[in-house]
């Protein structure tokens, strides 16, 4: 008999996952905010023909793409786990279903 998968994991499981969602979602947030400002930062500088000020900004967007690279990741291995605990429930609830219907049959 194998263990079977507690319903608390599967909870815990889906709770990760809600939060690697939000924080996917606000580091995508966050990364198109600063692109947008980056952008017009740099129609601005094209017009003024000066673009010393532009580095602290493409700074901010290389921290910004990381921070969502990493979220992203998380999201991804946090979707997995829910996945494999969601089919391996699925398919405790079978074998529970099938174990009941036997007893009544040898009842």
């Amino acid at each position: 008999m194998t263990d079977l998968i507690c319903l608390e994991a599967f909870c815990e499981a889906s709770l990760d996952l809600e939060k690697a969602q939000l924080k996917y979602r606000q580091a995508a947030v966050d990364l198109a905010r600063i692109r947008e400002e980056l952008e017009q930062a740099l129609v601005h500088a094209y017009r003024e023909q000066a673009f010393g000020p532009l580095d602290p900004l493409f700074s901010k967007e290389e921290a910004a793409l990381a921070l969502f690279e990493q979220a992203e990741a998380k999201l991804t291995v946090a979707e997995e786990r829910w996945c494999a605990l969601r089919v391996a429930l699925a398919y405790e609830r079978e074998l529970m279903q099938v174990a009941h219907l036997a007893q009544k049959r040898l009842n």
